[in-house]
C-alpha cells in the first residue's frame, strides 16, 4: 500500500492509498469503531484512521511516514513484531490477543498482508478480558464457597444431567456407597434418571422430586421444595430439605439442587409445635368467643347466629340496630318469641327455607323496625344458621329514582302536549314514589289557563290534594304548597298532622325554570314505611326540574306551531290579495296589447309585453313563497308514483332545449344503464330539475356546457346537474340552500327561493341534496332519490326494468 507523499518525502494529511482505496472506502474506515493503520514494506505508517489516533494517543501527523518500531520501541521483540513479520513473510493474515503495557490495555489484533505492505486492525478488549477474569475468579470463589457448605449441592443442565457437585454432595455419596466420582450420583450422571428408577420402601418421594425438577426445567415453576426423611440402617431417620431452583442468570438453563440436613431443626420444630398445639388448643377454647365477638362487632354488616332450634346464639352491634333490640333481649330466644304479628315474618320464612334446603338463601327485605331495606343472607351449617344483614336502602333509592327518571323522560317525550306530560308524571309517580301526586301549573306558563292534575291511590286523598293546590288553601298540605311557592325551594312535612288525616309524610317542590315559576309538585305518602327526608329533596328537585323543562319545551313547541300557523295564514292572505290585482293587470295588458296590435304603436305593444312578463315573474314568486311555506311546515303533500328515470330526464331536456339554444349552450344527458325506477312526485321533481337547470343556464356563459347525469348508488339513484360557469366561492357554499339568500354577484337573479325549494322537496322525498364547486370550475348540484322497493335486486337478477 503506497501513499502519496509531498516533495519532502513525508506523508501528508490522511494520505489516499494510490490506486487501491477510493474516497468512499477511506470515509468508511474513518467511521468504523475499530482502529486501522497501514504499513509499507519498510514498516512505515501510510495510513491511520481516527479511532487509531484515539487508541494510540498519537495524532496521525506525527506518525505518517515514520517507522513503527521507532515510534513504538516497546513492541520490538514482542508478539506484535513476531506476528507482523510472519504475516508479511508468509503472506498470511494473523490474529492474536495480547496485553500492551504502554496503553495498559488488552488488544485484539488482526493483520492482513498485501504486496504493498501490511494493514492492521485492532480494538481494545480490556473490558471483556477483565470480565472474563472476574468470571473465572467468581467461579473459583463460588466453587470454594459451595465446597465450604454442609448442604449437599448439585448443578443440573436442562436434561437433568449433573454438571457439578460440591464436597458435601461427594461426601454424602461416599457414605451411601457411591465412592466413584462418576457413579450414579456423580458428575455426568442423570439425576432425573436416578429418581425415576428409585425403588423400595424409602423411595416414595422420588416421583415428586422428578416432577418438581421437570416443572422447573419446563418453566412451569421457579422453585421446588420438599422435606423428606432419610432412613439409615439401624432405624435412625434423618430429615432433609430438598430445594430445587432455576439458576437466574444468562446462558443455558441450569437447575441447582440442594439437600440440607434439617434433622435437628425438624426435631426441635416438632417438639415446639406439639407444645404450641396444646397451648393453642387451650387458648382457642378460652378465647374463641371473645375473638369472634370482637371481629363481628367491628364489621359494618349485621350478623346473627342461630342454633338448630332457631334460638339466637350471637348478635353483633349492627344486628342489634336491625332488630331494634339489645343482644341481651335476643340471646337464647326464638325469632317468633321476640316479634309478634307481621314483624319478622319475612325473616322467619327465610330462616325456615335455609334450614329445610340446607343451601344458602339470599333475599332483600324491609327492616323489622324502620323504613329501611336490608339484603339478608342465611348460611346453614351443622350447628345451625349464620345470618348476615347489609343495609341497601340508599342503593335501592338510587335504583328506584334512576328507573323512575328514565321512565319519566321517555313518557314526557312521547308527546309535546302539556296536559299529556303532566298526566304522565303524576301517573308514574303513584305508587312508585308516592301514594298521591299532584302538579298545579300557573296561568300562562303552559297555556292560557292554570291546570291541575292529580293521581292518588284513594279518592279522599285526591280530593285533599286538589284542595291543597288551590290558591289560599289551608291545612297542613295547603300551607306546605304555599311555602314551597313562596320560598322557591322544596318543603317537607315530616310528621302526621291532625288537619290532614291519613297523611304520614309529604313534600312540595316548586316547578321553576330560569327563575320563572311554572307551578308546584306535591307528593304525599300515607304509609309509615314511606317517609320523605332531607335526602329526598335533591332527587325530587331533579324530578321537578325535568318536569318544568318538559313543560317549557311543550310551551315552546306550541308557540312555534302557532307562529307557523299564523305565518302560513298571513302568507295565504297576502298571496290571495296579490293574485287578484295581478290577474287584473294581466287581463288588461292582454286586451290593451290586442287593441294596439292593429295600430302603429310598437313601443306601447312592447311595454304591455313587459308588463305581462313582470306579472308572470310576480306570480311565480308567489308560487315559490307558498311552496317554501308548505315544505317547511311539512304540508307538502306528494303524489308519489314510480317514475322511469330515462323518460323523466328526456322530458326535462325537452323543456329546456329552447332556453339552452337561446343562450348558445350545450345540454348533455348521461345515463347509467339499467337504472331502476324512482318513487317521486312527477310535478315536484320536474320543478326541482327546472330550478337547478335554471340556475345553471343563468350562470353559464355563452358557449358553455351543462351536464345532466343519473347513476345508481345502492338502493338510491343519484342525479347531478353540472355547469361550466364561474362556480361558487367557498364562503357562499354553506348558504346556497338558505331562504332569500344569494351570493354577492347574484343579487339580481331572483328572490333566493329556488334552491331552498329544491332542498325541501328532495328531503320530503327522503333524499339528500348537496353542492360541490371547485374554484373556477363551475358548480355541481347533486341529489338522491329512493328507488322502488325490490327494484335494485330485481335488476341485479336480470329481471329487466320496472315499468313506470
Amino acid at each position: 500500500m503506497v501513499l502519496r507523499q509531498g516533495q519532502d518525502g513525508t506523508a501528508r494529511g490522511r494520505s489516499m492509498p494510490e490506486g487501491r482505496a477510493s474516497p468512499q472506502a477511506l470515509d468508511a474506515l474513518e467511521r468504523i469503531s475499530d482502529a486501522v493503520f497501514a504499513l509499507d514494506r519498510s514498516w512505515r505508517f501510510t495510513y491511520l484512521n481516527t479511532c487509531c489516533e484515539w487508541l494510540l494517543r498519537r495524532p496521525r501527523e506525527e506518525l505518517l511516514g515514520r517507522v513503527v518500531w521507532e515510534e513504538f520501541p516497546e513492541a520490538l521483540g514482542s508478539v506484535f513484531e513476531q506476528e507482523y513479520q510472519r504475516a508479511l513473510t508468509e503472506q498470511v493474515h494473523v490474529a492474536f490477543e495480547t496485553f500492551y503495557a504502554p496503553l495498559e490495555a488488552w488488544l485484539d489484533v488482526r493483520a492482513y498482508p498485501s504486496s504493498e505492505g501490511l494493514t492492521v486492525c485492532f480494538r481494545d478488549v480490556s473490558a471483556r478480558r477483565r470480565a472474563a477474569q472476574a468470571l473465572h475468579e467468581s467461579e473459583q470463589f463460588l466453587r470454594s464457597t459451595l465446597d465450604s457448605l454442609s448442604t449437599h449441592i448439585a448443578i443440573l443442565d436442562g436434561q437433568g444431567t449433573i454438571l457439578a457437585v460440591n464436597a458435601a454432595w461427594r461426601g454424602f455419596a461416599r457414605e451411601n456407597g457411591c465412592p466413584e466420582e462418576d457413579g450414579p450420583c456423580g458428575v455426568g450422571a442423570n439425576y432425573l434418571g436416578v429418581t425415576d428408577s428409585a425403588q423400595g420402601e424409602y423411595s416414595q418421594e422420588a416421583p415428586s422430586v422428578a416432577a418438581g425438577i421437570r416443572d422447573i426445567v419446563a418453566g412451569r415453576a421457579e422453585q421446588f421444595l420438599l422435606e423428606y426423611p432419610c432412613h439409615e440402617p439401624g432405624g435412625r431417620s434423618r430429615w432433609f430439605l430438598l430445594r430445587a431452583t432455576r439458576f437466574a442468570g444468562p446462558g443455558p438453563l441450569r437447575v441447582v439442587v440442594a439437600h440440607e440436613d434439617i434433622t435437628g431443626r425438624h426435631e426441635a420444630d416438632e417438639a415446639r409445635h406439639q407444645l404450641a398445639r396444646e397451648e393453642a388448643a387451650r387458648e382457642e377454647a378460652e378465647g374463641a368467643r371473645e375473638r369472634m365477638n370482637a371481629v363481628l362487632d367491628r364489621i359494618t354488616d349485621g350478623f346473627a347466629a342461630f342454633d338448630r332450634d332457631g334460638r339466637f346464639t350471637y348478635v353483633n352491634r349492627p344486628a342489634e340496630v336491625h332488630f331494634g333490640r339489645k343482644r341481651e333481649a335476643l340471646l337464647g330466644r326464638r325469632l317468633e318469641e321476640v316479634f309478634h304479628g307481621t314483624q319478622g315474618q319475612a325473616m322467619a320464612a327465610l330462616l325456615y327455607q335455609a334450614t329445610a334446603t340446607q343451601i344458602p338463601v339470599e333475599e332483600e327485605q324491609r327492616s323489622v323496625v324502620d323504613n329501611r331495606w336490608q339484603r339478608v343472607v342465611a348460611y346453614p351449617s351443622a350447628e345451625g344458621l349464620s345470618v348476615y344483614f347489609r343495609d341497601i336502602t340508599e342503593q335501592r333509592r338510587v335504583q328506584l329514582w334512576s328507573r323512575f327518571l328514565s321512565d319519566m323522560g321517555a313518557a314526557s317525550t312521547r308527546s309535546l302536549d302539556c296536559g299529556d306530560i303532566v298526566r304522565s308524571v303524576v301517573t308514574l309517580a303513584v305508587p312508585t314514589l308516592a301514594d298521591g301526586c299532584a302538579i298545579a301549573t300557573q296561568a300562562g306558563c303552559t297555556g292560557e289557563e292554570a291546570t291541575l292534575e292529580v293521581a292518588a291511590g284513594a279518592p279522599c286523598l285526591g280530593t285533599a290534594m286538589r284542595a291543597a293546590c288551590r290558591p289560599g288553601a289551608g291545612g297542613a298540605l295547603g300551607r306546605l304548597v304555599a311555602q314551597a311557592v313562596r320560598t322557591g325551594s322544596g318543603v317537607l312535612l315530616r310528621e302526621p298532622s291532625p288537619d290532614s288525616p291519613g297523611v304520614e309524610s309529604a313534600v312540595a317542590v316548586p316547578l321553576t325554570l330560569q327563575d320563572r315559576a311554572l307551578g308546584v309538585l306535591l307528593l304525599v305518602s300515607t304509609r309509615p314505611a314511606l317517609r320523605y327526608g332531607t335526602d329526598s329533596l335533591p332527587l325530587l328537585a331533579e324530578l321537578a326540574r325535568r318536569t318544568a323543562l318538559a313543560l317549557e319545551n311543550a310551551r315552546l313547541y306550541r308557540t312555534a306551531r302557532q307562529a307557523v300557523a299564523a305565518r302560513d295564514e298571513t302568507l295565504g292572505i297576502v298571496s290571495h290579495d296579490l293574485r287578484a290585482p295581478l290577474n287584473t293587470i294581466s287581463l288588461l295588458s292582454r286586451g290593451a296589447e290586442r287593441s294596439v296590435a292593429h295600430q302603429e304603436g310598437a313601443a306601447a305593444t312592447e311595454a304591455l309585453r313587459k308588463i305581462r312578463l313582470v306579472v308572470g315573474n310576480m306570480d311565480r314568486l308567489i308560487d315559490d313563497l307558498l311552496e317554501v311555506a308548505r315544505v317547511e311546515s311539512g304540508r307538502a303533500a306528494l303524489d308519489v308514483e314510480p317514475l322511469d328515470v330515462p323518460r323523466l330526464l328526456s322530458q326535462v331536456q325537452a323543456l329546456n332545449e329552447l332556453l339552452v339554444a337561446d343562450k348558445a349552450l350545450r345540454l348533455e344527458v348521461v345515463l347509467e344503464p339499467d337504472l331502476p325506477p324512482v318513487r317521486a312526485d312527477r310535478a315536484r321533481l320536474v320543478r326541482v330539475f327546472q330550478n337547478l337547470l335554471g340556475n345553471a343556464i343563468h350562470f353559464t356563459p355563452p358557449g358553455g356546457h351543462i351536464l345532466l347525469k343519473a347513476e345508481r348508488r345502492g338502493d338510491q339513484v343519484c342525479f347531478h346537474v353540472e355547469d361550466s360557469g364561474p362556480g361558487i366561492d367557498a364562503q357562499s357554499l354553506p348558504h346556497v340552500f338558505d331562504r332569500f339568500w344569494q351570493a354577492i354577484h347574484t343579487r339580481k337573479a331572483g328572490a333566493g327561493l329556488g334552491l331552498a325549494i329544491v332542498k325541501g322537496l328532495v328531503e320530503a322525498h327522503g333524499g339528500r341534496v348537496w353542492v360541490e364547486s371547485p374554484p373556477g370550475h363551475g358548480a355541481a348540484f347533486s341529489f338522491t332519490l329512493p328507488t322502488l322497493p325490490g327494484a335494485v335486486a330485481s335488476l341485479a337478477h336480470g329481471a329487466g326494468e320496472a315499468s313506470p
